[in-house]
């Protein structure tokens, strides 16, 4: 708990520029998924709006709670499911999520980067935490290098993966019928 409150402490003199100098790149690697060639065939058929142009499409299976699309994630090499939120400016953990991943050794202390505000759903400007995620995988197929993610202070916060993610992929689709989302690589 001690090294927690001192890394907290320290976010105050950190500065966000760190991360601003390496271009964010996502990468599709087909040794994540054996399955590949199911799940391609399936995006060909589903994915008719991505025909006419360039790239390779991924399709990821999602699961739906409450009308709610929960995707399969891998935060540095450990697994949660994240909402699939195209209204999320970025990605957020819950400090429960950073703490733990800080604790079991999946962030460390050069990946916090300082503090920011956003604004939220109702209105209000809150003061947030923000953490390099070094590596954010979808679904065992899509690779994010350098994700920068805010950390609600609330312990309950949904964990959503948002337009920092995905404005990586030239484009995506939901298709309802399956229950897959359909990324299409630049």
């Amino acid at each position: 708990m001690k090294k927690i409150m001192i890394v907290s402490a320290m976010l105050g003199c950190l500065v966000l520029a760190a991360c601003k100098s390496a271009p964010k790149q996502t990468y599709y690697d087909p040794t994540f998924d054996e399955a590949e060639s199911d799940s391609n065939e399936a995006a060909g058929e589903t994915a008719a709006s991505f025909e006419d142009q360039p790239g390779e499409i991924i399709s990821v299976p999602y699961e739906e709670r409450g009308n709610v699309k929960y995707v399969d994630v891998s935060v540095n090499g450990f697994g949660f499911q994240m909402i699939f939120d195209t209204g999320c400016s970025g990605t957020l953990i819950s400090v429960a999520e950073a703490r733990y991943l800080y604790e079991k050794g999946y962030l460390t202390e050069d990946d916090f980067l300082g503090v920011t505000k956003s604004q939220i759903a109702d209105g209000s400007i809150v003061e947030n935490m923000v953490v390099n995620l070094k590596e954010v995988v979808i679904g065992n197929k899509i690779l994010c290098k350098d994700v920068q993610a805010t950390v609600s202070a609330n312990n309950n916060a949904p964990l959503l993966l948002g337009n920092e993610v995905l404005n990586r992929v030239a484009a995506y689709a939901v298709d309802n019928e399956n229950k897959t989302i359909n990324f299409k690589c630049k």
